[in-house]
């Protein structure tokens, strides 16, 4: 039952997220043809900045929530907890943006810094409000909430980008109207507010600590996410709108990997927690999925970006100055691959009410980060980022499988995803493929992966029940 709750959750927050970043990802053509290459590489700088704001100010609340939920007045008291460290880090990075604009490169354009700061407060809150209904199981009200804020801001986008002309501006303010809206419309579904009992604020040290741990971690963490991205963007913003839109090309995988997460973590960190026959099967169903995702896009993610389709478009996805970079998408996809492993992976120290092992095993993917970024883009540009980011998770998941091997030595095989890899691998071959050789080495690939979950992911020899 747990499974097949984690599959149908799974396939409802895969949908949601696979449908609002396919149409998050429909505006980077958009802004790839009306935006210059140089503003194109700003907002992605831009949006680079606001992941780590948006870990800061989040404070880790959500997986905390999951972490120490009891009752329904919980959601207010963590909520609060949320707001107060987001109200307090935007108004402090609000009064630094008049010195700090001028070396970041917008001395001239400081309320688009200003807008990022709104903007990751506000999504900070909305995400917890959201957090509620992941927590108790409404995944159609999260689907409905989270795909009208995507589907307003993307028709702002059309009008105002693509129609009228409007700029970085105008992005940034549509996409604070519709976070805002989120918020809302998931304060709108939360449990009836209740004054809190007395002594109930004296009792958020643990949850709070555990919290500001995790985000301390996120927050070391997104350094393998975009700090290259920044770190580019300081040396060549021509580069770094080449290597974000490969970076949106192969985020088609992240799709299910942020589906993964969001319907894993109530389960395997709250119902299920430290049952070891669920994370088995559980972490061999993401890598049978994620890894058929690998050996398809790294087929085809090249053709469908830069064609017509057979002349159905007027013009290729992408411009043809941004081709170039798709060179680096299969490098980027077993990166993030590699992100979604890292997420069970990491379970067995999120368990625990201080996970200090997880600020060290971060800190070390952190660490390959920066001196990988600050070394290879003065030298090979936007390759060296993305050979980077693959070497930084690789690191990570390997010392937190070593170490959570002591714990649960059979939580996360790895000798039944041999044959997986190995497909996987085939569409090294499809380079330079035509059409005909491409799509039989699609079908070979399919047959095999199709043949593996026969074989193993039904097989209860290899797989116990959870």
């Amino acid at each position: 039952m747990a499974l097949r709750r984690l599959l149908y959750h799974g396939a409802l927050y895969g949908f949601t997220a696979a449908l609002s970043r396919f149409l998050n990802w429909a505006l980077t053509p958009l802004y790839a043809h009306r935006l210059s290459i140089e503003d194109f590489g700003r907002l992605s700088e831009l949006y680079s900045w606001m992941v780590f704001g948006l870990i800061a100010a989040g404070a880790g609340m959500e997986t905390a929530y999951f972490r120490f939920r009891q009752r329904e007045g919980d959601f207010w008291r963590f909520l609060g907890l949320t707001m107060s460290v987001g109200m307090g880090l935007a108004g402090l990075c609000a009064l630094l943006v008049p010195w700090v604009a001028g070396p970041l490169g917008y001395a001239h354009q400081p309320e688009l810094l200003w807008l990022t700061i709104a903007i990751w407060t506000v999504d900070a809150w909305g995400n917890f409000a959201l957090a509620h209904l992941r927590a108790i199981g409404r995944p159609l009200a999260y689907m409905t909430i989270h795909l009208t804020h995507i589907g307003l801001f993307l028709a702002l986008n059309i009008y105002g980008v693509g129609l009228k002309g409007y700029g970085l501006t105008f992005i940034l303010s549509a996409n604070l109207f519709t976070s805002s809206l989120r918020w809302v419309l998931g304060l709108w579904l939360a449990p009836p507010f209740a004054a809190l009992r007395a002594g109930a604020w004296q009792e958020v040290g643990v949850p709070l600590r555990y919290g500001l741990l995790l985000a301390g971690m996120g927050l070391i963490g997104a350094t393998n996410d975009v700090l290259d991205r920044i770190l580019l963007a300081r040396h060549n913003l021509h580069e770094t709108a080449l290597y974000s839109a490969a970076y949106k090309v192969a985020m088609a995988l992240a799709l299910f990997v942020q589906a993964y997460r969001q319907a894993g973590e109530p389960l395997l960190l709250g119902t299920h927690r430290a049952e070891i026959p669920f994370y088995r099967r559980s972490w061999l169903l993401y890598h049978a999925v994620s890894l058929g995702g690998v050996f398809l896009l790294s087929l085809w993610a090249e053709p469908l970006v830069s064609t017509t389709w057979g002349g159905i478009l007027p013009a290729p996805l992408f411009p043809a100055a941004y081709h170039e970079a798709l060179a680096v998408v299969p490098i980027l996809l077993w990166a993030n691959l590699l992100m979604g492993s890292l997420i069970q992976a990491s379970i067995w120290y999120k368990l625990s009410t201080l996970p200090t092992t997880g600020v060290w095993i971060t800190a070390l993917g952190s660490l390959i980060t920066w001196v990988g970024n600050l070394y290879g883009i003065p030298r090979w540009g936007y390759p060296a980022c993305a050979w980077t980011t693959l070497l930084a998770y690789a690191s990570m998941v390997g010392l937190s499988l070593s170490l959570g091997w002591r714990k649960w030595a059979q939580a996360f095989p790895l000798f039944p995803l041999v044959p997986l890899v190995g497909l996987a691998l085939l569409a090294l071959l499809g380079n330079g493929l035509s059409l005909g050789p491409k799509v039989l080495l699609s079908l070979v690939g399919l047959t095999g992966f199709a043949l593996y979950g026969y074989l193993y992911l039904r097989g209860s020899a290899i797989l116990p029940s959870a």
